[in-house]
């Protein structure tokens, strides 16, 4: 498969996979904060407004263990502070699928519809050997920071890396999603034409000033 494995000593490389990454979820809105060996509910602006945050505080914050991939590159990997990881998840889950395709047909069809038309998500195979039991997908927009010491500290929860093919394909995909414009294909279509293309897309999207009312009808 597109994997390989890789020894406990080997440095951490770009398409490493880890299982058991901690996911830290923070709540601006509803922070639990350790004041004086006693907590309080508070928000992230209050305590930026009485002068807490700027000297540091202690919270009480949900930590998960998720699967990850680091994106950061070779070079920094080995000597960077911080080494950035991505979340992995099952891959129907992180299109909200409930049912599987039905067949390798539907199944090869979804995943290259997504390959060219989402470029958050990267898909890829299951490998039970390797310790993935389900088709996954890498989320670029769940970034995950971790101390790079932490991490080398944990390499028997590393679970093999991408190989060289998949290692470039996911290098260009990760360059591509990163360095992509606010660019949005429907800008030019009249309110007709918004009216059946907003239709076909999963999730909402908003027409332009001009997209919202047909234009006045001129006679001669």
């Amino acid at each position: 498969m597109i994997y390989e494995p890789v020894k406990l000593d080997d440095p951490i490389r770009q398409g490493d996979i880890f299982n058991n990454v901690p996911r830290v979820d923070l709540s601006l809105a509803n922070l639990a904060v350790a004041q004086d060996d006693n907590h309080r509910l508070t928000k992230w602006r209050d305590l930026v407004a009485e002068g807490s945050a700027a000297q540091g505080i202690t919270a009480v914050l949900p930590i998960k263990a998720v699967t990850a991939i680091v994106i950061t590159q070779d070079c920094d990997a080995v000597r960077g502070k911080y080494l950035s990881l991505c979340q992995m998840d099952e891959y129907l889950s992180s299109l909200n699928l409930k049912d599987p395709p039905k067949n390798p047909r539907k199944w090869q069809s979804l995943i290259v519809e997504q390959a060219r038309t989402n470029p958050r998500l990267v898909y890829f195979p299951a490998a039970p050997e390797n310790g993935l039991n389900e088709r996954m997908a890498v989320d670029f927009r769940v970034i995950l920071r971790l101390p790079r010491t932490d991490l080398e500290g944990l390499r028997e929860f590393r679970i093999g890396r991408l190989n060289a093919t998949a290692a470039e394909h996911f290098r260009e995909t990760l360059a591509h999603f990163f360095r992509r414009y606010a660019f949005n294909e429907w800008y030019p279509l009249t309110k007709e034409e918004f009216d059946e293309y907003a239709k076909e897309r999963r999730e909402p999207i908003e027409a332009y000033p001009w997209q919202q009312s047909s234009p006045p009808q001129t006679t001669a």
